[in-house]
């Protein structure tokens, strides 16, 4: 099933040619109450877009329960008043080599080495997403195709988002 937001529309799917058109979308689409994550991130340009876009606009990052027992019960976790900050954009890639110039140009942004269109790296993602993202899931997903990626690759992808 495909979530669908106060409006009873579907996701809003753009494709568009041009990085230059991709990130301004992206930022037009974005609100500070949104959370964002881009999927081929590489050197990590555009979330890094985003989150001074947000920051910008006045969001002050969220400081979020933490739950670093995972044998805790939900009393426990209650109790515990630590907070771990949670993050309004992440950054997701297959290239290990482009996780790494990203976390190493923009420390404050996430990045994660996975291959959404592989089923357990695509759960993983979930979970990291549930525990590090404000809202636990992304309200904003961008797809950076790189302009030469095949039709049903492409299609793959949003299947496996949504």
């Amino acid at each position: 099933s495909v979530h669908k937001d106060a409006t009873g529309l579907g996701p809003l799917v753009v494709v568009t040619p041009e990085t230059h058109i991709y990130r301004r979308i992206a930022k037009v689409h974005t609100t500070p109450e949104d959370s964002f994550m881009e999927i081929g991130c590489d050197y990590g340009i555009t979330v890094d877009k985003i989150q001074t876009s947000i920051e910008e606009a006045g969001d002050v990052p969220k400081e979020w329960p933490c739950e670093t027992d995972n044998t805790a019960t939900v009393d426990e976790k209650k109790e515990d008043n630590s907070t771990c900050p949670r993050v309004s954009c992440v950054g997701v890639d297959r290239s290990i080599e482009s996780i790494d110039i990203a976390n190493g140009r923009y420390p404050k942004c996430k990045f994660v080495l996975a291959n959404v269109l592989v089923p357990d790296e695509m759960a993983t993602l979930r979970t990291t997403c549930e525990s590090s993202l404000q809202g636990e899931a992304p309200s904003v997903i961008c797809v950076d195709i790189n302009g030469n990626r095949e039709i049903d690759g492409v299609l793959r992808c949003v299947q496996m988002l949504m």
